[in-house]
């Protein structure tokens, strides 16, 4: 078994002691509960520490943490024909007037098979293999078969090319022989309809109860830009719609024809196959077979998952909004209104929707006309009912760690549910129901601790510490594990279905808690002043885990109950490298919902009770102990733990390796999400285990937004300043990560990622880009390198600014501002310069990087990101002192590009006369979202040249030889012709959005009333 001993990470040694201080009583006190089992005479054989810290383990009997503090969903799953798999199934389909169903594979296979039950297995039919039949052929999304399928043979089938193909996807009609089993013939393959391939095809095929065909479509784009092909609101164009043709009746020419009825048959450049538009990626869609309404489940983008009860024309918004969320407002949109989704779940249940069918079937009685949906990444279902008018109910019927693909009823109706893993799987009653009404409202009434207040574990519950820990803004933690009884974890069956690919888990026995007590040092350096704030648990109850959150109070004798949804509290910490001595730190309390996003059943739910966590030493009252040994010896497991296993570092251990360090760090911030089943939307997994390679992490374009860096890649070998996790890391605001638990920098972790980043070997598969890339980094290295060298020979501060200003131009150049601060090779003046410029840049992807430099008493007075913009209407302003601000205040930038009476800039449009065309909303509106409406004289065009420098500004002139463009400092740069790589307008305006964000409200208000008076 591999060892290792950790040595804590410099940020955290405080804490460490902290812990080790404070904590050493009540470490004590849980192993003095077990009496003399402590086990003082066992050593390695070198006798170099106790190998066995505990002789025996106390039964725990004294747990109240038992059922569940709300009723359980009312289903669970359970597989058909539990030997029956497919690799990456997509959809699940049945022929009319049969009981046979069809099974496509995203590699191209269809099989046909007996309909499945808990007992039998039936055999799967090959009916066609598109990969080996169809030239080009890259992946298959969607099957349906004609109505008349009995009595002509024919079946529809949806699948794409590679990406970026002008007809790559592709709804082509086959014939199927009449031989039992039955087989589609390749050669009858005839093209109905092509669109272009891309990210999101869609791709899904249904026939309405009107006998035409329905087909839909995705927007065709990645998840970053979103809607990038803009084809959302543009009807004219076959992406992001649910199209209908009739292929009974072909016209002139070609295998359909457009039913006309279909809405957009007599508007001009419209498609009129269209029959709904605005849609991202509709991925599945059913029809109810009694009313005839058409569900459709829309996968989302940032926020929400959607679905959708379609109707004839409607407009379903994207990318103008993502549900009710704006996105795109400056865009022009569709011919009709927008229509709000039916059902809506956010990014804190959902990920990724998966759309459902209807239910009429036997079984359940009170499913009976609901529409059964579900998540593909929270492996949750839930039933829906409309009235025919509006949603009436919307309903969780279970938590599955299924990847919930596609959705079918059997010949009887009953409900079938295709598992991307490969089963296909049923609901039926949970055996479990109702709650506990006597669940503890209070860490005291848990039956965890003798003394709560003293932090003193009752007997039976044993303390456990973990080898790397996670980030938590600076604070420490104390674990515990309690185990009913004598009971002992068990390891999973790994032909257990239930499983799906979690491996490397222990079984836990029903009603076992794993508790995590957060403290912080109220003042820096002093453990003494340590406080709990939280304690949080995980119950295991029935095949799932729930997590509950207890607060303790100001006394710091117990904790409650925390309410279902999470907040913030703020805290006051005395801190001597703050302004004053003392700064705020806003600390989040989870909602039980926002604990399950990282510890999702999918995901395996338990991401540190492991061999390679556990694998340390632990301190038992009597000295350093082997912990994994001490927890075999006492029967903790039922099975020996296997001798070789992965074995996680220190992050803060510098003698470790370097890279075992920084995947250590990645595992334990970014694998909960950053997983397979985790629910992060980049595609690649970060777990340790994995290599880099088959992380897909290295070199890899991010598919969440590139934050201006010319070059982008997740991670680039060599080179941090490229690298989007990186950046990620070292910025507040939208788009930081972690996403979830933090919200202050880890500057040392921080430095890790650089160290272990600038070591890896670069290497890019665009040669071009990479060179580009690399002659930006260097030259603004060399920038760089003048600031530091200015410390030493001091310059005039215009000479110094302007290199910061040229730095500060890029989020690279950014980037390395920001190491230099942390490294302290840029300190005093220089500094404050640098910290002062990026705090007021133009660009939020650079402004966020240097927000950690505002105290957050100062960040709370200020407007934010997210503005009621009804409450500030109505406000009460002040003139003149709006006329002050305009003119005086060193936050307002409205001057440094528009000229009211004379005075000021002219970059933007004259504000002299703007109030007799703009009331009070619109006014706000224009500064809130600039880009929302642009005049063609101020649109932006993005400029890259060949050796890598990036310019924007407004085009000012343009011939053979030259362009010119005006920036937002209202310098003009030429840029001869022959040295432009890429141009291009932008949709952004010049005018920076959150111009608000650093002002308190009722400025903002004051503002307003001067600029109404401007007529």
């Amino acid at each position: 078994m591999i060892r290792s001993t950790q040595a804590p990470r410099p940020a955290a040694r405080s804490q460490l002691l902290c812990v080790a201080v404070l904590l050493a009583v009540p470490l004590m006190a849980a192993c003095a509960a077990y009496g003399a089992d402590r086990e003082d005479d066992t050593t390695t054989p070198r006798g170099e520490k106790p190998v066995i810290g505990l002789k025996q383990r106390q039964p725990w009997t004294a747990s109240r943490i038992t059922g569940t503090l709300v009723p359980p969903p009312p289903y669970v799953v359970e597989r058909l024909a539990p030997e029956l798999t497919f690799e990456q199934p997509v959809d699940i389909t049945r022929a009319p007037g049969t009981d046979r169903l069809f099974v496509v594979e995203v590699g191209g296979k269809i099989f046909s098979i007996e309909p499945p039950t808990a007992e039998n297995n039936p055999q799967p039919e090959l009916m066609v293999d598109l990969a080996t039949e169809v030239e080009g052929f890259y992946r298959a999304y969607g099957l349906t078969f004609h109505p008349n399928f009995r009595r002509n043979g024919i079946c529809f089938v949806c699948y794409v090319q590679k990406q970026g193909i002008e007809d790559g996807t592709r709804v082509s009609q086959f014939r199927v022989d009449r031989q039992d089993p039955p087989r589609v013939l390749p050669d009858s393959e005839e093209i109905l309809l092509t669109w272009p391939s891309g990210g999101h095809n869609g791709g899904c095929l249904k026939f309405g109860p009107d006998g035409y065909l329905y087909i839909s479509a995705g927007d065709g784009g990645g998840s970053f830009p979103p809607d990038g092909f803009n084809t959302g609101q543009d009807i004219g164009d076959l992406r992001a719609t649910v199209m209908r043709i009739d292929v009974d009746h072909p016209a002139a020419g070609k295998l359909y024809s457009v039913p006309r009825d279909n809405p957009f048959v007599q508007t001009d450049d419209a498609r009129p196959e269209v029959w709904a538009y605005g849609f991202r990626n509709p991925w599945k869609m059913s029809f109810d077979p009694v009313t005839g309404a058409l569900w459709v489940g829309d996968v989302g983008w940032e926020m929400w998952e959607l679905v959708y009860r379609v109707e004839k024309a409607a407009n379903y918004g994207w990318s103008l909004v993502e549900g009710s969320q704006p996105v795109h407002r400056e865009r022009t949109r569709g011919p009709t209104a927008i229509s709000p989704p039916t059902v809506e779940h956010s990014h804190t249940e959902a990920r990724s929707i998966t759309g459902g069918v209807v239910y009429h079937g036997q079984q359940h009685e009170k499913l009976r006309g609901a529409y059964i949906y579900g998540d593909y990444v929270t492996g949750k279902l839930w039933a829906a009912r409309h009235d025919g008018v509006q949603t009436t109910s919307v309903e969780e019927l279970a938590d599955t760690t299924l990847q919930v693909i596609s959705f079918e009823v059997d010949g009887q109706g009953e409900l079938l549910i295709l598992d991307y893993t490969g089963g296909v799987w049923t609901l039926k009653p949970n055996p479990e129901s109702g709650a506990n009404p006597d669940f503890p409202r209070k860490l005291s009434e848990t039956g965890l601790f003798d003394s709560v207040a003293e932090h003193k574990p009752a007997a039976g519950v044993i303390p456990y510490s973990i080898n790397a820990e996670m980030w938590t803004d600076g604070a420490s933690t104390e674990r515990l594990i309690a185990v009913p009884g004598l009971q002992q974890l068990g390891v999973y069956d790994k032909t257990n279905v239930q499983v799906g690919y979690i491996e490397g888990q222990w079984d836990f026995p029903i009603d076992t808690v794993l508790v995590k007590t957060i403290s912080i040092e109220m003042e820096v350096g002093d453990p003494a002043s340590r406080r709990r704030l939280e304690t949080q648990i995980l119950h295991r109850h029935g095949d799932a885990w729930e997590a509950y959150n207890y607060l303790w109070n100001d006394e710091q004798t117990d904790a409650e109950l925390s309410p279902e949804d999470g907040f913030d509290k703020t805290l006051e910490i005395r801190d001597p490298a703050a302004v004053g001595g003392v700064r705020k730190q806003s600390w989040h309390l989870a909602s039980r919902s926002e604990c399950l996003l990282c510890h999702t059943t999918r995901a395996g739910s338990i991401h540190a009770f492991h061999p390679e966590q556990l694998d340390r030493t632990q301190d038992y009252g009597g000295g350093a102990a082997d912990q994994l040994a001490t927890l075999s010896h006492i029967g903790l497991f039922e099975q020996p733990v296997p001798q070789e296993h992965p074995l996680l570092v220190d992050p803060g251990d510098e003698s470790a390796d370097l890279e075992s360090r920084a995947r250590a760090y990645l595992h334990v911030n970014c694998a909960h999400c950053h997983r397979r089943g985790g629910g992060g939307s980049a595609a690649f997994d970060i777990r340790h285990e994995y290599t880099l390679k088959q992380a897909n992490i290295l070199e890899q374009r991010p598919t969440q937004g590139t934050f201006d860096i010319v070059g982008a890649e997740i991670m680039t070998p060599g080179d941090p300043y490229r690298s989007v996790l990186y950046y990620r890391m070292a910025k507040l605001g939208r788009g930081r990560m972690p996403h979830f638990g933090s919200s202050v920098v880890d500057v040392e972790g921080l430095d890790l990622m650089h160290q272990w980043l600038e070591s890896l070997p670069l290497a890019d598969d665009d040669p071009r880009r990479a060179d580009r890339a690399a002659r930006l980094r260097e030259r603004q290295r060399a920038q760089l390198a003048q600031l530091v060298d200015a410390g030493d020979n001091p310059r005039p501060e215009e000479q110094t600014g302007a290199v910061v200003s040229q730095l500060l131009d890029s989020p690279s150049g950014g980037l390395m501002l920001l190491r230099a601060i942390d490294q302290q090779s840029l300190t005093g003046p220089m500094k404050d310069q640098a910290v002062a410029l990026g705090v007021a840049h133009a660009n939020a992807a650079v402004r966020d990087l240097f927000e950690r430099f505002v105290p957050e008493q100062q960040r709370t007075k200020r407007l934010g990101t997210v503005v009621d913009v009804t409450a500030l209407l109505k406000m009460e302003g002040d003139v003149a002192r709006g006329k002050q601000l305009y003119f005086e205040a060193t936050g307002v930038q409205c001057r440094n590009c528009h000229k009211i009476g004379g005075q000021g800039k002219e970059i933007g449009p004259e504000l002299t006369t703007i109030a007799r065309k703009n009331n009070r909303a619109q006014l706000l509106e224009s500064i809130l979202d600039p880009s929302r409406k642009i005049d063609p004289k101020y649109v932006v065009h993005l400029v890259e040249t060949a050796d890598g420098r990036v310019l924007s500004g407004l085009l000012v002139s343009r011939d053979n030889q030259k362009l010119v463009l005006r920036d937002a400092q209202d310098k003009l740069n030429e840029i001869a012709v022959a040295d432009i790589e890429f141009t291009a307008p932008q949709r952004t305006s010049l005018m920076p959005e959150l111009l608000l964000r650093d002002m308190t409200a009722q400025e903002v208000a004051d503002l307003l009333d001067y600029l109404e008076t401007l007529k």
